[in-house]
């Protein structure tokens, strides 16, 4: 069963890297900003882009509270 998952895994690279292969992006500046295909599929495999949205949620979330104590402390005064 391992065998059969590696080979499925080495698979979706493949597809991944080849499908990253195309026309490259006419402008620099451009493609500084994008991602290439086999980079999105790494972190989403290593689960860095769930991470990272964990991160963002937690720091969303601490602006909020920090907020609403705020105004409750006006409110009291």
């Amino acid at each position: 069963m391992i065998p059969r998952m590696r080979c499925s895994i080495v698979l979706l690279l493949a597809v991944g890297l080849a499908a990253g292969c195309g026309k490259p992006s006419t402008s620099k500046r451009e493609a500084k900003r994008t991602k290439s295909t086999a980079q999105t599929m790494i972190e989403g495999v290593t689960g860095h882009t769930a991470v990272k949205a964990g991160q963002k949620a937690k720091a969303d979330i601490t602006r909020i509270s920090e907020q609403r104590n705020r105004d409750l402390e006006a409110a009291m005064e």
